[in-house]
């Protein structure tokens, strides 16, 4: 009665999105994946104005790092730049009731959680229930932030901002351990690692696998059973099999809870067809507002 009090509140509370609710907070909860990823203030409903009023406070100083030559004393004006972007999040973000709602139904829910600053203005909530994906994670972090020292230190001409921030996510061990801890099927996990090795772009692989797929038929939604995931294949069973799981273990909570994840992972499908143009909007976005979101 009392989880099911606490499962209610949760799905009636306007401050997270549905699919976070249910694939990132209930799927936890029920043991059926060992973490969870959260993104902020990207995954906050109202993420995008909460980073548009971090980039009007952080904007005017971007100017002055530009005005100083001496590196050194570049350096200094850098890291007082970062000191202001952390504190802009820590009052935007952190403070805001939408931050403060995932944090308060982290521990109605009985979940662990782990904090981690991609960049000073971005912010990672892993959600767990066991100590030992703790260990790991924390053993992940270290190695990922080392990853980005290391391709600070000497960088290539070919990394772009995505490598620098996320240099883990072009590292195969890194991706198939991680993968592990999220509850993708191992078969996706290799392939996905293997392409961005590779550097293959999986957003374009797998968007014209499921044209491809959707002109012999229907695609089932299931198969895209968290959002965010590449299957290997848009017929992969393991991954099919996990989804349809999962939406038999919800709808045994309560029947309102299966069709609520039923819409979000055709939710999740559309969004993974549409990767490219999406990927393409954003650059696109990126040099229009250049330096201005250069800040975050």
């Amino acid at each position: 009665m009392k989880e099911s009090k606490t499962i209610n509140g949760l799905m009636d509370d306007p401050r997270l999105h549905a699919r976070v609710k249910i694939e990132n907070y209930l799927l936890v909860h029920l043991k059926l994946r060992p973490c969870s990823q959260t993104t902020f203030p990207t995954e906050l409903p109202d993420g995008d104005a909460l980073g548009a009023a971090i980039d009007e406070r952080i904007y005017p100083l971007m100017s002055s790092i530009g005005a100083v030559a001496d590196p050194r004393k570049r350096l200094t004006v850098i890291d007082g730049v970062k000191k202001e972007m952390r504190a802009a999040f820590k009052e935007i973000v952190e403070a805001s009731d939408r931050y403060r709602a995932h944090l308060k139904w982290t521990e109605a829910l009985g979940l662990r959680s782990l904090r981690v600053e991609v960049r000073p203005t971005i912010q990672e909530l892993y959600l767990f229930k066991d100590k030992e994906v703790a260990k790991r994670l924390k053993r992940l972090m270290k190695e990922r932030e080392k990853l980005r020292r290391q391709a600070l230190r000497r960088p290539s001409p070919n990394l772009g901002r995505v490598q620098l921030a996320y240099p883990g996510e072009f590292k195969s061990r890194w991706l198939r351990e991680m993968g592990g801890l999220l509850g993708y099927p191992s078969c996706c996990v290799d392939r996905y690692a293997s392409e961005r090795e590779h550097g293959v772009s999986v957003e374009k692989r797998e968007a014209q696998q499921i044209r491809e797929a959707e002109q012999r038929g229907a695609v089932d939604p299931f198969t895209y059973f968290v959002g965010y995931f590449f299957p290997c294949s848009p017929y992969c069973d393991k991954a099919l099999s996990r989804g349809r799981e999962y939406h038999e273990r919800l709808r045994g909570l309560d029947p309102s809870l299966g069709k609520v994840y039923m819409s979000i992972e055709s939710e999740n499908l559309d969004h993974i067809r549409r990767q490219p143009e999406i990927i393409a909007e954003y650059k696109t976005k990126l040099i229009e507002a250049s330096p201005r979101r250069g800040a975050r």
